[in-house]
């Protein structure tokens, strides 16, 4: 099994676990959310289920991306990563929205009265568990650098802090209760369920952004200023006229085309010469030749060039 191969498969298995994991997740949240009438605890599972259907589309976009190519998608199936996130952040992006509406209208409606005791061990076990999975996620995604487990993470670092402002809000309202100001306990929970619903915009916001441009056809930055750099390298190398360079990014995979306008007196004319300038530059372009679409032409006449353009220095990735 060579590198890319092996890369792939353990990106699919930590999809199919992450899958299982959170209908774990979703269907203990719902129950404990419904028994002790806590609408924080019930934010959590639903939002897990909505995550658990994220995911699966997450693992069939995975299967799609590693077989590259096919007759309906000729160029591959790298559009359906971005726009697999924009589906994840838009449902969460509802999620956070109804939270927030029912939190207040609890809160102006006199609160919510919760079995915070059984709410607590709930709490508990998911904090623990949540947070170790993201770290042992997160670790493994260090040297496998994948976008959509990157993104996928994401959902379980979102579910570590619910649980864990869960927990907090919940032990002090116990501790609450034992007191003379009892009667504020009653406001727990709409109170949390508000902070959670803000706390989860900006985890929203990290998704939402990069996958939207990327649908787009937002021309990263980073990349444009990475291939102009090394082309001007080569124009300066090869005296060529000018050149043209096109690049779009979707999740680890990169499409640059370049365009190259070359004099009349080039000096290199056959098709090995210019393969052997082809072959240079794609090496210094680097990266992974499976996740990376390049497209280096030559010719002698501008109007075979794609059309030039002026980029905004200042756009960020």
């Amino acid at each position: 099994m060579d590198i890319l191969a092996a890369r792939r498969s353990i990106e699919q298995r930590l999809l199919k676990q992450s899958v299982a994991l959170m209908l774990l997740v979703a269907i203990s949240g719902t129950i404990m959310g419904v028994i002790t009438g806590s609408s924080a605890v019930l934010l959590d599972g639903i939002f897990s289920f909505i995550d658990v259907i994220i995911k699966i589309m997450m693992l069939m976009t995975a299967k799609l991306v590693a077989r590259e190519t096919s007759k309906r998608f000729q160029f591959g199936y790298w559009q359906f990563e971005p726009l697999v996130l924009v589906v994840e952040g838009f449902f969460i992006l509802l999620i956070v929205l109804y939270a927030l509406i029912s939190g207040i209208g609890d809160l102006l409606n006199g609160g919510r009265h919760v079995d915070f005791g059984i709410a607590i061990y709930y709490a508990i076990f998911f904090t623990i568990a949540d947070t170790a999975y993201y770290f042992y996620v997160h670790r493994i995604n260090k040297s496998l650098q994948s976008n959509l487990i990157k993104f996928d993470n994401v959902s379980w670092s979102v579910d570590a802090w619910l649980e864990a402002a869960i927990l907090i809000s919940f032990v002090a309202a116990l501790l609450l209760e034992e007191t003379a100001y009892s009667y504020w306990a009653v406001y727990i929970d709409p109170i949390v369920l508000i902070v959670l619903a803000l706390q989860m915009i900006p985890s929203v916001i990290k998704i939402l952004i990069p996958s939207t441009k990327q649908v787009l056809g937002w021309a990263p930055s980073s990349l444009h200023d990475e291939v102009q750099e090394i082309m001007d390298r080569f124009m300066e190398k090869y005296s060529f006229k000018d050149y043209v360079t096109s690049v779009q990014a979707y999740g680890n995979s990169r499409i640059i085309e370049i365009d190259i306008l070359v004099p009349k007196n080039f000096p290199y004319q056959t098709i090995a010469e210019l393969d052997a300038i082809r072959n240079e530059i794609d090496g210094e372009l680097g990266g992974n030749p499976t996740e990376k679409w390049v497209t280096i032409s030559f010719t002698g006449t501008r109007k075979w060039m794609a059309k030039d353009y002026l980029l905004d220095e200042e756009d960020d990735d």
